[in-house]
């Protein structure tokens, strides 16, 4: 059976919510053993946040709590041991793994993990090659280095919600991009401890490294921002008032087809005019209007040139819409739902998801798998989150050799797992 890149690599998990344990559960696909370490009322991504439960996942949870989707879907193929760090034995367990492990991961908030003697500072001296990972919203300097703050907080904060446009509405609700601050500056801190565990292959050295949900969201709009803002000073600014009917490019926008679908075209320069004017049916003399005869005819004519597509597209379902696009050069796309994706042919035929069974429910669910492919080593491991505690014995005695006859008591020494009822 090929390896997993990460096999071999063990790393400790402070983390909660989203922004770090996305990050972390990303390493555990590629084969790294991630070892979560919890609280006894465990992390609070446990809670059913919004209500969101797994199907089939009443009662399945540690003492009979129900399975938190959202922590499900952010901690899979992870271990769980219960740590209560306010216990000195507790800390004491924690260097022992510390010395044992590669990376330490945290993302608690600022100053946190420095308080309960878990800072980088004081973890390497017990694993001078140890790679520590923080994950803020703002970054650790500066004078809101110690604010705590969410997803949203980076969405806020870095131009995300003036990105969309929204007419002379105010600028987009936080919660319409919920997460996305989060799912972005997870993928760049897993990007960055493998790139620490690299230099430390090629150098022999440990190192701290950072990211935040300010820095993953700027990278995000890195490409417009630099080219439209930092080299023209004009980006958000020119975007405020824009809508699908007032858009710049009219053969660059979304439309309604007859059946209720929606098509999106995607054609940024003037040859494919004609030919979307073509598909869908719209005479020469139409095509040829003083109006919309260009992009920048259509622009000035924005609303009209969107009503004559919208009148259009009305008349056509969307297959019979793409039917008609075979053999042209135009760039279309459908408007999909997530519920669309588990049957897209091309989600399937590039196994971008999995069938999972879950061994506690017993129901089989749809997962997202890592978004890379690895011919020679793999990164699609499947596997639940663990229950609150699952991995403490197990941990204690195969990793650290205690005795186990003497687990029982070390567990209340170190913090006893205590379910937590409750929506977020």
């Amino acid at each position: 059976m090929p390896k997993g890149i990460l096999d071999g690599i063990r790393v400790l998990d402070l983390t909660v919510y989203q922004l770090g344990p996305v990050n972390t559960m990303m390493l555990a696909l590629m084969g790294a053993d991630v070892i979560k370490i919890e609280p006894p009322t465990g992390e609070p991504g446990r809670i059913n946040v919004r209500g969101r439960m797994v199907h089939g996942g009443q009662g399945k949870g540690f003492g009979g709590i129900d399975l938190s989707a959202y922590f499900e879907a952010n901690n899979h193929c992870k271990r769980s041991i219960v740590l209560d760090l306010t216990k000195p034995r507790a800390m004491e367990i924690l260097y022992q793994l510390v010395a044992k492990s590669d990376v330490f991961a945290q993302n608690i908030r600022p100053g946190s993990a420095e308080k309960l003697g878990a800072g980088y500072e004081t973890l390497k001296k017990y694993n001078p090659k140890l790679i520590y990972y923080t994950g803020t919203s703002f970054g650790t300097k500066g004078p809101d280095g110690r604010k705590p703050g969410m997803d949203a907080s980076g969405i806020a904060r870095s131009g995300w919600s003036y990105l969309a446009p929204t007419g002379n509405d105010p600028p987009v609700p936080i919660w319409s991009l919920s997460g996305s601050s989060d799912q972005m500056g997870a993928i760049i801190g897993a990007f960055t401890i493998v790139s620490a565990l690299l230099a430390r292959e090629r150098y022999g050295i440990g190192q701290y490294v950072e990211t935040s949900h300010l820095t993953a969201s700027m990278w995000l709009l890195q490409c417009r921002g630099q080219t439209s803002y930092y080299m023209k000073g004009s980006m958000f600014n020119e975007m405020r008032g824009a809508s699908r009917e007032t858009t710049a490019n009219t053969i660059f926008n979304h439309y309604k087809c007859k059946d209720g679908e929606w098509i999106s075209l995607v054609n940024p320069v003037q040859r494919h005019w004609a030919p979307v004017c073509a598909a869908l049916g719209i005479p020469d003399s139409l095509r040829d209007d003083p109006r919309f005869v260009d992009p920048r005819a259509r622009r000035d004519n924005a609303r009209a040139a969107v009503k004559l597509l919208d009148d259009y597209f009305a008349r056509w379902t969307r297959d019979e819409f793409i039917k008609r696009c075979e053999g042209k050069d135009i760039n279309w796309e459908k408007v999909q739902k997530w519920d669309d994706l588990p049957t897209d042919p091309q989600v399937i035929a590039n196994e971008y998801t999995s069938k999972y069974t879950h061994d506690l429910t017993g129901e089989t669910y749809d997962v997202v798998n890592l978004p890379a492919k690895f011919t020679e080593t793999p990164a699609m491991r499947l596997g639940r989150a663990p229950l609150l505690g699952e991995h403490t014995a197990e941990i204690l005695t195969d990793l650290l050799g205690y005795k186990k006859e003497d687990v029982p008591r070390l567990i209340e020494e170190i913090g006893k797992p205590v379910p937590t009822f409750g929506e977020a």
